[in-house]
Formats: C-alpha cells, structure tokens, sequence
C-alpha cells in the first residue's frame, strides 16, 4: 500500500492549515478522475474526468475540522444530495500529503490527500 510510505515521520505539529486552500487529489489517482479544490468557504469536489462536480460551503470547526454542506451538484445520481453535511478531520500531515477522516452518515473513512496546487 503505497500510503505506507508516508507518515513514517508525519509532521510534528501537524500542519492542519495545509487543508484550508489549494487543490488535492486522492494519492494514486490522476487529478481527471477525481480532485478537490478548497478556496476560502467553499470546496467543490470533481469527478467524472471533471464533468460533474459537488460544491459545498465550509466552516471551519476548528483548525484542524471543518463540516461542508452540499450546495449543488451536477450529477444526479451521485448519493449526495443538496444540504448533505460531511465532516473533514485532519488527523496527520506529512509534507504534501493529508490523512483525513471523513464521515457522512455515521460512516468514517480514512482517505490520504496529496496536495498538488
């Protein structure tokens, strides 16, 4: 598993503020197949080599959460729906790359995000 390789020596403290602007991709993705671009109160998620996308507006919990809610959507048979709220939680960072948990639904997932912008 490739993110094995990261966060052998994860950054001390972690640098939540990493998560708060830029654009990301999932590690081991291409940026066309999926990405996420963070911009002050907004976030939109694309997917679909960039065809389709999710937009949320964010608030920040704290320095290291934020809760994003779903503002539109453009395609319809994506599982979110308009006003569904995620919840991000930065759990470590090592230089580029983020481990996040994420839940939806009272599901948790752990995802690594590459910062490549």
């Amino acid at each position: 598993m490739k993110a094995q390789e990261h966060f052998l020596l994860p950054d001390s403290p972690t640098k939540c503020n990493l998560i708060k602007e830029g654009k990301f991709i999932k590690e081991g993705e291409s940026a066309k197949k999926w990405n996420i671009v963070i911009k002050k109160d907004s976030q939109r998620e694309y997917f679909n080599n960039n065809k389709d996308y999710i937009k949320y507006k964010i608030d920040f919990l704290d320095n290291c959460m934020y809760k994003a809610t779903v503002t539109a959507k453009t395609d319809g048979k994506y599982p979110m729906r308009i006003g569904d709220v995620v919840t991000y939680k930065v759990l470590e960072t090592d230089h580029q790359f983020i481990k996040i948990e994420t839940i939806n639904y009272n599901k948790k997932e752990e995802i690594v995000l590459e910062k490549i912008e």
